[in-house]
């Protein structure tokens, strides 16, 4: 099975996604709200599961709103310091010289952090959960080099740094348990973001930030049961002196408040129904072949060999013993129960998946096929994700969409999480034949709608796609074999 796809830069842009079912169009949407598949851009579009090239253009296979986390692209370097200029008396030099001022720190704006900040977040999702802390980096910087001078910004590289040493040092701050069953602890995504608590706002990768703006978070996604019961989660990262951590837990539609204390150390969430279980995945529309003919070989054989043997006594004039009576009724009452041995079914006709040229026809497939291709967002466990879009997808584009959805989910970047999938609708608009075997291509239109929640607020995607999909039998079921995505617009 393909390993999972890790990227190591906890820097990169966060993964949009989304998603809708029976969100409209508004009226009057300009053309500019319409763009070409290519390197989408975050918060802007589904990402592409394909690579994007620099020109906007049509893809050739698996765009489904999951993208891999866009490429870095390193800081700018400083710019050349010039040297000693002829004939320039040293006190001019040194003004030429000296090193721009940094900007003074923002102090009206509605981000400015004023005091320590210490918050933490618990997302329960089917099939994951997330914890996440938020800290000012004033705090952390000084507890991780006590009675070091803070700057006024944290250069991009600084920022790097925090994060790397923050994760780290975080690696057994938290821990979950369902109910009694300890959770496996993965590793923790640390990020230097900016803003305040349930209000930060985006980053531009190689952007310094003002230290009175910079808050750093922490994250930990634990593979749960797709609807626990019971939630025991565990915290021991109290810094500097701390003994008190607010949290806000979210779940489905609702969220409660509650509080870690070193003390206590474990918070306690129970389930008591309010968060329901998700739906199961749509049933695969399955293929109605002809029922074969059955020959019943061993029947066949037993008759055809108890005539020839009547034949050849007929010929040689010999008799059977006790007359011919019991012999016919011994020939005819194998023949019936070998009748039921050795049968072969044989297909009459062709025996092809039936011809679908009939929108009507194509709807009934392609909504369940592509509705379950985006319920893989549901899961955390790569064997599991494997087998949901396995479910609806054969051959080389299985592979493919494994692979990105895989580094799709994968926490990563500045304020990275995964989407929260929410409604789903598909539209066949027109049936093809397809040039290359059995099956059929199908212009369809879906609309899919879904939130990114992190760092205690969320952000809804509603995006449509314009596609032509490639569907073929694959034993008695219909499979998503092709997929070329033309348009993607986000309301």
């Amino acid at each position: 099975m393909p390993t999972r796809l890790r990227t190591s830069n906890w820097h990169s842009l966060i993964l949009a996604v989304t998603l809708t079912l029976g969100a409209a169009v508004p009226a009057g949407m300009q053309a500019q709200d319409t763009i070409k598949i290519g390197p989408l851009k975050p918060l802007e579009t589904l990402p592409s599961l394909g690579g994007g090239g620099a020109v906007p253009a049509p893809r050739s296979s698996g765009d489904l709103g999951l993208a891999p986390p866009p490429s870095l692209t390193p800081p700018p370097a400083p710019a050349a310091v010039p040297g000693p200029a002829p004939g320039v008396p040293p006190p001019a030099q040194a003004a030429v010289q000296a090193p721009a001022a940094p900007p003074p720190l923002p102090t009206s704006s509605t981000v400015t952090i004023s005091g320590p900040v210490a918050q933490a977040y618990l997302y329960i999702e089917p099939f994951q959960t997330r914890f996440e802390v938020i800290f000012d980096a004033a705090t952390v910087m000084d507890w991780l080099s006590p009675g070091a001078a803070l700057p006024e910004e944290i250069a991009p590289d600084q920022q790097k740094q925090l994060a790397d040493s923050m994760a780290a040092r975080a690696s057994g701050w938290c821990s979950i348990s369902a109910g009694d069953q300890p959770l496996p602890v993965p590793q923790p995504l640390a990020a230097v973001i900016k803003g305040l608590p349930g209000n930060t706002l985006p980053l531009k990768e190689g952007d310094s930030l003002a230290m009175n703006q910079a808050l750093v978070g922490v994250m930990w996604e634990f593979a749960t049961p797709p609807g626990p019961e019971e939630l025991n989660v565990t915290w021991k990262g109290w810094i500097k002196g701390t003994t008190k951590l607010p949290l806000r837990v979210f779940f489905g539609s609702q969220s409660e408040n509650g509080e870690l204390h070193s003390s206590l150390k474990t918070y306690r969430w129970r389930n008591q129904g309010r968060m329901p279980r998700p739906a199961p995945l749509a049933a695969v529309p399955q293929i109605v072949l002809q029922e074969p003919m059955r020959l019943p070989a061993g029947g066949i054989f037993w008759f055809l060999a108890g005539l020839i043997f009547y034949i050849y006594l007929k010929v040689k004039d010999r008799k059977l013993p006790g007359g011919s009576l019991p012999y016919v009724f011994v020939w005819l009452l194998g023949a019936v129960l070998m009748s039921q041995m050795l049968v072969i079914p044989i297909q009459t006709g062709e025996g092809a998946a039936p011809v679908i040229t009939e929108v009507s026809e194509a709807q009934k497939i392609v909504s369940p096929l592509l509705r379950n291709v985006y319920r893989a967002f549901d899961h955390h466990a790569e064997s599991e994700v494997y087998d949901v879009l396995a479910r609806s997808v054969d051959g080389e584009l299985l592979r493919r969409l494994y692979l990105e959805t895989i580094q799709a989910l994968t926490l990563d970047g500045r304020e990275g999480t995964r989407v929260t999938i929410a409604e789903f609708s598909a539209t066949v608009d027109k049936v093809l034949p397809n040039p290359k075997g059995p099956g059929f291509m199908a212009d369809c239109n879906w609309m899919a709608r879904g939130i990114v929640g992190h760092w205690g607020h969320s952000h809804p995607r509603v995006n449509i796609y314009n596609a032509r999909i490639t569907v073929t039998p694959a034993k008695d079921e219909w499979k998503l074999t092709g997929l070329e995505v033309q348009e993607v617009r986000r309301l």
